[in-house]
């Protein structure tokens, strides 16, 4: 773009509703949340020079103000290229003048939006937070966590607004029509005046449109009651809604959509069929529905997710008897919010219980394991593959199929029992190095559902995934070697939903932001600023524990040590360096400890040979080879991201380590790993190790 980066003045209607960013990490630093919306640009101003224009572009802002769709607005701004296809270029600026208000119908939805999301706020519940999802696919009042608990469990397609939707609103407001209405062209016509008022409620984004000409489709198909008509009904959609935006066809949405639609169009009148065998008519109808668009969509979510729920069909088939109630409910309430405030009050109450048994399914399902599998075109094909060879056994073998669903089920039951030790972490592990991507986290067990913590990586849900697929439900000690994001944004997903003892950091509060994050999520918990000689000796149910603090010396030692060629080179050399001796196996981690550090406290003699060294700073180029050298670790643990762009591991560091005949682990290439070990005739420590294994084909339990 010959405008990038350009200082320009841009004016626009703004075409979306304000979405406030989470705080995301870019390397070793937190960024801070935004505000980002998309215009609609009508002229631009660049270099005195205005030119009319009409592109799409998104603007991020860290204002607090709400900005509302309809609103003309006057941007000032450096221009920025973008990797969403449907926008031409970003915009970052606090420099906003609002020039005009939306139209009548622009600030009734608004209004409306508004004071619904304001009453299921109030509520502060997980259920309350469901409702504006489903009714107007409004997930902002959606914690991370259930919002990871809903995708875990394939719900996710419930709070966004689909045919499905659409169609419930549409029935509804047909039968309500019957009542007052004789005239069926009367009937149609005020239906369809009310799914447009729906549309711009819900806002007419590509995904509603998709939406709205999908409903028109199954309306369409039920009408008939015929494959035959139905089918060229759907191949029409397809072919409308790629003209008028092909961009739809490398939207997953649109795929997810297709593929919903088209399992309802071919796979629920035979599952409905079988199920009545041994169901109901409406059960089994209800039922069918769900598990045939389930079937369709999962290697499409398997693609983009990496995984597989064994809970999706069942927890989908449910929830499904439960949508249509809470929608019309929603709807309904939503309508009258502004003019009849406490029935819409009294409504919600109505619809909250409704809501709260599908976060109570979820919360279940969510606890199930999945199957864990490549993303990508290799977690379609193995999804696909898997699909299709459960459908032959189906249809081989349909007069046993009882003994072919439980005969499939005996490995997968055989999996979470006790007795099973051939999977990762394996029955006997004592370290854990997770894989949090292009961070830190390592676990040292103490108990077979406890453990130390150093760490906890960049993301919530990675370090999350690693603490559940160790079992860990206790953290005894914490400790967090220092405050940059890649080793303690991932903090509140190692306190979910286990119990903490006590906190270990450093000296320093830099950098600001981060330290701030960390401690507000630690409040109520025992925290210690350790220093040099600090130690904590116990015992474990695998021998004594100890944990000695052998750096920093003092609250300056980062800010005073030698600055070196990369960012933070005075909050990495702030790191906890720790010496841990677990039943006589030696273990040393040391944060981002760069070689003016490392030399010093490895010069001091406070620590010979260990066993295991967790390698500092992701086995980066800037190392102390000689005081390594002097350690001789028999393993080296080196956590980082795959494809980074820091060059981490560095290829000096690799060779270093395999010239002193250390036995080197990556987590870019080897995924999580895990160590145990045992003694030999002559009492010496044999590690062994395991990994979680990032190859394409593998297929874990997780």
């Amino acid at each position: 773009m010959a405008l990038d980066h350009k200082r320009v003045e841009i004016t626009g209607t703004i075409v979306s509703d304000s979405k406030r960013t989470a705080v995301h990490i870019n390397g070793a630093r937190m960024n801070q949340s935004s505000t980002n919306f998309l215009i609609r640009v009508k002229s631009i101003l660049v270099d005195g020079k205005i030119t009319s224009i009409r592109i799409p572009v998104r603007i991020y802002t860290n204002s607090t103000i709400i900005y509302y769709p309809g609103e003309v607005i006057k941007v000032v701004g450096n221009l920025g290229l973008t990797n969403e296809r449907r926008v031409s270029a970003s915009l970052s600026s606090n420099k906003i003048e609002i020039i005009s208000i939306g139209n009548i119908l622009d600030q009734g939805t608004n209004a409306i939006r508004s004071a619904f999301r304001a009453e299921l706020r109030a509520r502060n519940s997980d259920a309350a937070a469901l409702i504006p999802g489903v009714v107007l696919g409004d997930t902002s009042l959606q914690s991370s966590e259930f919002t990871l608990i809903m995708r875990r469990v394939g719900l996710t397609h419930i709070t966004a607004v689909s045919g499905a939707n659409l169609a419930i609103v549409t029935s509804f407001i047909l039968w309500i029509c019957q009542w007052i209405l004789r005239g069926r062209r009367k009937r149609i016509v005020v239906t369809v005046v009310f799914l447009i008022g729906f549309i711009f409620l819900v806002r007419a984004s590509p995904s509603v449109l998709r939406a709205a000409v999908m409903a028109a489709v199954l309306l369409f198909a039920k009408a008939e009651g015929e494959k035959t008509q139905s089918v060229p009904a759907l191949g029409a959609a397809i072919s409308l809604l790629l003209l008028l935006d092909p961009f739809q066809g490398v939207d997953a949405g649109f795929a997810l959509s297709v593929l919903a639609t088209s399992g309802i169009i071919f796979l629920s009148k035979p599952i409905s069929k079988f199920l009545q065998i041994r169901l109901p008519r409406f059960i089994a109808e209800s039922l069918a529905i769900p598990i045939a668009a389930t079937m369709l969509c999962t290697p499409v979510i398997a693609a983009l997710s990496g995984q597989i729920s064994l809970t999706s069909i069942p927890v989908n088939a449910i929830v499904a008897p439960a949508i249509a109630p809470l929608t019309v409910i929603g709807f309904s309430a939503a309508l009258l919010i502004l003019v009849l405030p406490r029935v819409s009050t009294l409504l919600l109450n109505l619809g909250e219980p409704i809501a709260y048994f599908i976060t109570w399914v979820a919360n279940i399902g969510g606890g199930a394991p999945v199957l864990k599998i490549a993303s990508g075109f290799h977690g379609w094909g193995i999804s696909v593959a898997l699909l299709a060879g459960a459908i032959y056994l189906f249809i081989k073998f349909r007069r046993y199929w009882k003994f072919v669903l439980l005969i499939s089920l005996i490995p997968f039951l055989y999996l979470q029992t006790p007795w099973y030790s051939g999977g990762f972490p394996g029955k006997n592990w004592r370290v854990l190095q997770c894989d949090v991507g292009q961070g830190d986290a390592m676990l040292i067990r103490t108990a077979p559902h406890n453990a130390i913590v150093i760490d906890v990586g960049p993301e919530a849900n990675a370090i999350d995934t690693c603490l559940r697929s160790a079992g860990i439900t206790q953290i005894d000690l914490l400790i967090l070697s220092h405050f940059h994001a890649d080793h303690v944004a991932g903090l509140a997903g190692a306190l979910r939903n286990r119990k903490l003892i006590s906190v270990w950091v450093n000296q320093s509060q830099s950098p600001i932001f981060e330290y701030r994050q960390s401690i507000a999520l630690l409040i109520g918990y025992e925290i210690k600023k350790v220093k040099l000689g600090d130690r904590i000796e116990f015992s474990t149910n695998y021998g004594k524990f100890s944990a000695t603090v052998l750096w920093p010396k003092n609250s300056n030692s980062g800010e005073n040590s030698e600055k070196l060629a990369e960012e933070g080179s005075a909050i990495n050399n702030g790191s906890i360096a720790i010496s841990f001796d677990l039943a006589g196996v030696s273990i040393f981690t040391a944060g981002d400890l760069e070689p003016a550090p490392q030399s010093e406290l490895l010069q001091s003699g406070a620590l010979s040979h260990v066993a295991v060294l967790k390698m500092f700073h992701h086995g980066s180029k800037f190392q102390d080879f000689a005081a390594i050298k002097r350690l001789s670790p028999s393993v080296a643990l080196i956590s980082v991201g795959s494809g980074n762009p820091y060059g981490h591991p560095s290829r000096e560091t690799i060779v270093n380590l395999e010239q002193i005949g250390t036995k080197t682990l990556r987590t870019d290439l080897a995924g999580a790993i895990s160590l145990a070990w045992s003694y030999d005739s002559q009492h010496r420590v044999v590690i062994s190790t395991r990994n979680s294994g990032k190859e394409w084909w593998r297929i874990k339990w997780s």
